[in-house]
C-alpha cells in the first residue's frame, strides 16, 4: 500500500525467497499536485515489472483490490503499508493545530490487513506515528491488528543505527499472526555498525568506486539547474558543512542571502530551518533527507564540495538504495520525490530478513541482512564481542527449517507513548478481542516438507 517508487519493495524483491503480486498508489505529488501528478508509479514498474494500481486507499474496498490482484485472505506472507507522514511529521509546524482526514490512512491500513490477513504486516511512518499528536490513528492500527490475531511491535528508531548514512528518526510497525513480532533492534542485537560507514565521505566513495564500472547512469547523474544568484549564494558557502549562517556571518557575501534569511538574520532568528542552502558535512551521516529534497533551498542537500545539489544518484545512495536502481520519471524534480518519499532499501532488505526470522526461527547473521550493492557492506558490522562480520554466502529459503506457529501467550501491557528513540514500546495492550479469540495452530502446518510460498505483495 502507498508503493510510491518502490523503495520498500526492493528490499524484499532483490531476496530470492520473495515475489511481488501486487501494489498500489495514487502518484499525488503535493496536495494541490493532483492524481498521478508525481509519476511514481513509472518507477516503480521499471524497477519491478508491476504497474501499480492508481486508485485511493480510502475509497478502494478491500474485497476489490484483493479481486483485482487475485488475493484470497490468508494468501500473503508480507504487506507493507507506507501510509503518508505529510501531516504527522513534525517537518510541517502547522500540523500539531489539526488533525487531516488523510492521517485515517493509518488506520485504513489495519482495515485492508484485516480482511487479507498476511502473516506479517509492516509500517513505516514518522515518528510522531507513536508520539505525537494525533498517535490515536496508531492506536487503532493496532487494535484493528490484535483483534485480527496479530502480535505487535512498535517502535522509533534511529536508522543510521542499522547501517544507513543519514540520520533519519522513524517508527516501525511489525505485527505477526505465524508467531511472536520481531523489531530490528532484536536483529542488530550484539552488533554495531563502525561509525566511519554511515557518514556522507564513505557513502559518496563507494558510490564513485562502483560508477568506475558502470559509467553511463543518465537517470542518476541529473542534477537540476539553478540560476546565478543560487550559484553564487554556494559559492559563497564554506565547503564541507557550511550553511546560510556562514554566509551572513560574513559582511562581504551578506548581500547573497535571500530575502528571508536576510530578515531572519537581522532579527536575530534563525528561525526553524536552519539547514536551508546549506552543504553536507563529509564526516557526518546526511540530514534527513525529505520528499522535497530536489532544491537546494528546502534543507542541507548542497554537496560538500561542489556548487551544486546532490545528483540523483548521490541523493538515492544516501537513502540507502541499490546503486543500479532506476529513476527513469521526465521531470527530474518527481526523481527526487521518489527518493525522498521512499523507505530505505537498505533498511526494508532488513525488514525482509526479520520476516525470515520469524518464518523460520532462525535469526538471520549480518552477511543475509546488509543489502549488495549500497553503500553499507558486510565488513562494516561489527561484532560487539568478536569484531567484523564475515562475507559469506546469503542463505537461501529452502537451506531453512520453519517454526512452530504458535502464538505466545501474550500479557496486557501498557505503551508508554513517551519511550526514547531507538528503543522498542513492546507488545501493544491486548484487546478483548483477542482475547476472547487466541490464535490457533494451521492444521498440517508442520507437516509441510516443500518451503512455503514466500510471495510479498505490498499493496
Amino acid at each position: 500500500m502507498f508503493s510510491c517508487g518502490g523503495g520498500a519493495s526492493a528490499g524484499f524483491a532483490r531476496r530470492p525467497e520473495f515475489r511481488i503480486a501486487a501494489a498500489v498508489d495514487l502518484e499525488l505529488a503535493k496536495p494541490s499536485g493532483g492524481r498521478g501528478a508525481s509519476d511514481c508509479n513509472a518507477t516503480y514498474q521499471a524497477n519491478h515489472a508491476i504497474v501499480p494500481m492508481n486508485r485511493d486507499i480510502m475509497t478502494l474496498p478491500p474485497q476489490e483490490f484483493a479481486a483485482a490482484a487475485g488475493l484470497s485472505p490468508g494468501q500473503l506472507t508480507v504487506m507493507i503499508s507506507c501510509a503518508p507522514c505529510t501531516h504527522l511529521s513534525r517537518a510541517n509546524p502547522r500540523n500539531h493545530l489539526a488533525d487531516r482526514p488523510e492521517n485515517s490512512l493509518i488506520g485504513r491500513s489495519g482495515t485492508f490487513a484485516a480482511h487479507l490477513l498476511p502473516e506479517i504486516f509492516l509500517m513505516e511512518n514518522a515518528r510522531e506515528l507513536i508520539m505525537g499528536n494525533y498517535r490515536h490513528h496508531h492506536a487503532a492500527l493496532v487494535e484493528a491488528l490484535q483483534c485480527a490475531g496479530y502480535h505487535v511491535r512498535s517502535g522509533i528508531h534511529f536508522l543510521d543505527r542499522f547501517g544507513l548514512p543519514q540520520v533519519r528518526e522513524r517508527a516501525l510497525v511489525v505485527a505477526s499472526r505465524i508467531g511472536e513480532a520481531r523489531t530490528l533492534e532484536d536483529l542488530w542485537q550484539g552488533w554495531s555498525v563502525r561509525p566511519e560507514a554511515t557518514t556522507v565521505r564513505t557513502a559518496l566513495r563507494r558510490l564513485a568506486e562502483w560508477k568506475r564500472t558502470h559509467p553511463l547512469d543518465p537517470e542518476g547523474d541529473a542534477v537540476p539547474g539553478m540560476g546565478q544568484a543560487v550559484l553564487s549564494r554556494l559559492s559563497a558557502t564554506p565547503r564541507d558543512g557550511g550553511g546560510w549562517i556562514d554566509v551572513a556571518r560574513d559582511p562581504a557575501t551578506r548581500k547573497l542571502l535571500t530575502r528571508d534569511c536576510l530578515r531572519r538574520w537581522e532579527a536575530r532568528d534563525l528561525g526553524s530551518h536552519p539547514d536551508v542552502y546549506g552543504r553536507m558535512a563529509l564526516d557526518k551521516p546526511a540530514p534527513t533527507i525529505k520528499r522535497e529534497c530536489g532544491h537546494v533551498g528546502n534543507g542541507r542537500y548542497t554537496h560538500p564540495m561542489a556548487d551544486r545539489l546532490l545528483t540523483v544518484r548521490e541523493m538515492a545512495t544516501l537513502q540507502g538504495f541499490p546503486f543500479d536502481y532506476r529513476f527513469p520519471a521526465g521531470a527530474v524534480t518527481n526523481r527526487y520525490r521518489h527518493i525522498g518519499d521512499a523507505v530505505p532499501p537498505t533498511i526494508a532488505f532488513q525488514m525482509a530478513a526479520l520476516v525470515k526470522w520469524m518464518k523460520t526461527g532462525v535469526r538471520p547473521e549480518p552477511v543475509d541482512f546488509v543489502m549488495p550493492d549500497t553503500a553499507l557492506r558486510v565488513e562494516d558490522v561489527v561484532s560487539r564481542l568478536t569484531g567484523p562480520a564475515r562475507a559469506n554466502p546469503i542463505v537461501s529459503w529452502p537451506d531453512l527449517v520453519r517454526p512452530s506457529t504458535t502464538l505466545p501467550e501474550p500479557a496486557p501491557q501498557v505503551v508508554d507513548a513517551r519511550a526514547k528513540p531507538g528503543h522498542d514500546t513492546g507488545a501493544m495492550p491486548v484487546p478483548p478481542c483477542l482475547m476472547l479469540a487466541p490464535m490457533r495452530k494451521k492444521p498440517g502446518r508442520d507437516e509441510e516438507t516443500t518451503p512455503p510460498d514466500m510471495s510479498i505483495r505490498p499493496i
